[in-house]
């Protein structure tokens, strides 16, 4: 049986038909989860037909048994609003019984196409994988209109969700709760992070005394989602106190600039790197030269780049949203946009060797949940499911 995969991630399309994902989120790789259960997967998704754009040919989303229905390319609410009868009339026309449809959410596009399988009576499942309530809150979105998309986000997903036949949360118990399904609908959580044991240290890092720590975050800078203005002035603040420490901030975004300013105007720029986007082996070099790792958002899902770290047993601290607090000890849990919260607790955690060592012990043996041998069984047992209801 083949799948009907919608999302809204944005894809490119070389002349030669091509396809890679543009964030590097969405590719070969992660086709194989499906392509286990299913003969051949159809992605829906905004496709760009652009032979200049700039991709890494690790990204590349596209072989013989998956192939993409192009939706118009946008991005923002103006350009979808000049798309949107476009939209309805591809996905009306895409309408293929016989296949399973699994819908990513929350997104415009997921949600565009479970309307259309229910009008029709068609059912589908939903991977839910963030929260626009959480998105949409003040700080992390500067934008006009940023009330209205967070109640409008909520309502769209929690009847999306209410609809499906079949979810699939990667949160234990944080997104179910805001966004339920109905009674007696399948579902299962399994978070749609990617961990092979093969890569990985045999223990838990074990931190000692230096004049100078590494200290890392990764998040995309496209909007403020991942708080990286706290984390700067976390640094100055510990550059205060005589905790000499060097930031890594990895991932891309339109706030790079301002955010470097930002640096510069607390006297940091010269504690602070901003590589941008970089490959899965430097991010993995990364890792294994961090003492501490810092997920300091303002929204989440279940974050994968924390289970990443955690994986490679670092000590970690987060915020107290979404799927974080399902994943850290209460003891490294902070605040969501406070810097004097961050300070202390970074201070805290590298002036006591013995609780930041017990940290990244705790953290390598939790994070085994996540293998990706593990989640791979649950989320065969969701993709079966949506197979027994559609034959």
């Amino acid at each position: 049986m083949d799948l009907v995969f919608c999302t809204e991630a944005r894809f490119v399309r070389r002349s030669s038909g091509v396809v890679y994902s543009i964030d590097g989120g969405l590719t070969n790789s992660l086709w194989e989860r499906y392509l286990r259960k299913f003969g051949h997967v159809y992605v829906m998704a905004r496709v760009l037909l652009d032979d200049d754009y700039p991709i890494n040919d690790k990204d590349l989303a596209s072989n013989e048994r998956v192939s993409f229905i192009d939706l118009p390319y946008y991005v923002g609410p103006i350009q979808y609003l000049k798309v949107r009868r476009k939209l309805n009339k591809i996905v009306a026309a895409n309408l293929m019984s016989g296949c399973v449809y699994i819908c990513r959410v929350p997104g415009e596009i997921g949600t565009l196409m479970a309307r259309h399988l229910k009008k029709n009576g068609m059912p589908y499942g939903v991977e839910v994988v963030g929260d626009p309530w959480d998105v949409f809150a003040p700080g992390a979105v500067r934008h006009p209109l940023r009330v209205y998309f967070r109640y409008r986000g909520t309502h769209d997903l929690k009847q999306t969700v209410a609809q499906a036949n079949a979810a699939l949360y990667v949160t234990e118990y944080q997104l179910q709760k805001r966004y339920p399904i109905s009674n007696s609908v399948f579902s299962i959580s399994a978070s749609n992070v990617q961990i092979c044991s093969c890569n990985l240290p045999s223990s838990g890092k074990k931190l000692y005394k230096k004049k100078e720590y590494n200290l890392l975050s990764v998040g995309s800078l496209e909007q403020m989602y991942k708080a990286p203005d706290v984390v700067l002035q976390a640094l100055a603040l510990l550059k205060t106190r005589g905790v000499d420490c060097k930031l890594t901030w990895l991932g891309e975004g339109k706030h790079k600039e301002a955010m470097r300013k930002l640096a510069s105007t607390l006297h940091i720029s010269n504690d602070v790197i901003f590589k941008g986007n970089v490959s899965r082996d430097e991010v993995d070099e990364t890792l294994r030269n961090t003492d501490l790792f810092l997920l300091v958002s303002r929204t989440e899902g279940l974050p994968r780049a924390l289970i990443e770290a955690m994986a490679m047993g670092l000590p970690c601290i987060g915020t107290q949203v979404g799927g974080i607090p399902e994943l850290l000890d209460e003891q490294v849990l902070i605040p969501v946009d406070d810097s004097q919260a961050l300070t202390d607790k970074i201070e805290f955690l590298l002036n006591h060797i013995e609780a930041i060592d017990k940290q990244a012990s705790r953290n390598y043996e939790f994070a085994k949940k996540y293998y990706d041998s593990i989640l791979q069984q649950k989320r065969e047992s969701f993709y079966q499911y949506l197979i027994s209801i559609v034959k």
